[in-house]
């Protein structure tokens, strides 16, 4: 996977803390970061042509917010190359992350709203939904002040304790290289989990034979997966939990003290229309910590 990420940047609150993963990223082997902000024509439509006063305003100020994050981006180590285009957001970000060869599209959630509820924005949603390659969430936790709210950064040690969760589905099969190639580089202790939906039936005590032989199958394949990490992964263990499996992950997360989830998907089929109702989606919204999808090819 090309040692290179996209930083989606707005240069609103999120995005100080999104910037604020780069050391984190650039200790694990990422070399070059591509900083994108987008200027969006449809919103800023009813001044007209990109010759308009109004225009050149937001491309000035633009200019020097990316100046900032450059100078500070580069005191990590990145190799930074920013870029400014204007256009719809969600096309800009997709086209430039194939043209530049990117491994990774880094982006911000809006974290948990005051009603305590996660909101990810439309623009991160349909990045995530159509992307063809890795995509990043971090989520903004949010805390109040004596002034009002604050965002807070959790990309502290975000590759300390790694959360892989794994359903056997086809998709699985096809970003499993993604993965190791991803060990390869910033392998810490990394859990493999995956979820067998339902409550549990006293462990081995299984009345269908056909359920016993998949569980069989299924530890067989975690514990494979487990060996082949195990060689670039001093710390490598696997465990099998029954329930819902969005809320199992986020809560087995919690309970382990996670600091990232990794979780896998289709590009354009992994994520249904809305995002509604798919785990990987469920997982996104509520983590508390960054998210990692992985994206299979079609």
């Amino acid at each position: 996977m090309p040692r290179k990420l996209l930083f989606a940047v707005d240069f609103s609150p999120y995005t100080e803390k999104l910037i604020g993963c780069a050391g984190e990223l650039s200790s694990v082997g990422f070399m070059d970061a591509i900083l994108l902000h987008v200027i969006d024509t449809k919103r800023h439509v009813e001044y007209g042509d990109e010759t308009h006063p109004r225009h050149e305003k937001w491309a000035e100020t633009a200019q020097e917010e990316m100046d900032k994050l450059v100078a500070e981006v580069e005191g990590t180590g990145l190799a930074v190359k920013p870029i400014i285009k204007t256009g719809h957001p969600v096309d800009v970000i997709l086209d430039t992350a194939k043209e530049e060869d990117v491994g990774l599209i880094f982006m911000g959630g809006h974290g948990k709203t005051f009603l305590h509820r996660h909101l990810i924005g439309s623009v991160t949603e349909k990045v995530l939904k159509l992307a063809d390659r890795p995509v990043m969430i971090q989520h903004c936790r949010v805390s109040k002040e004596e002034d009002g709210y604050s965002c807070d950064n959790v990309c502290t040690s975000m590759f300390g304790n790694i959360l892989v969760a794994n359903d056997f589905s086809e998709y699985a099969s096809k970003v499993e290289p993604i993965l190791i190639d991803l060990a390869m580089t910033f392998c810490t202790p990394i859990t493999l989990l995956h979820v067998q939906e339902g409550k549990a039936d006293g462990g081995w005590r299984f009345t269908d034979e056909k359920e016993k032989e998949k569980v069989r199958d299924e530890m067989g394949k975690l514990q494979d997966l487990s060996d082949e990490l195990g060689r670039y992964c001093s710390s490598v263990r696997q465990d099998i939990v029954h329930g819902s499996p969005a809320s199992a992950i986020l809560g087995y997360a919690e309970e382990i003290g996670a600091t990232l989830i990794i979780i896998g998907a289709f590009g354009m089929q992994g994520i249904i229309d809305g995002m509604l109702g798919s785990i990987a989606d469920k997982v996104v919204r509520g983590s508390e910590v960054p998210v990692l999808v992985l994206k299979a090819p079609e």
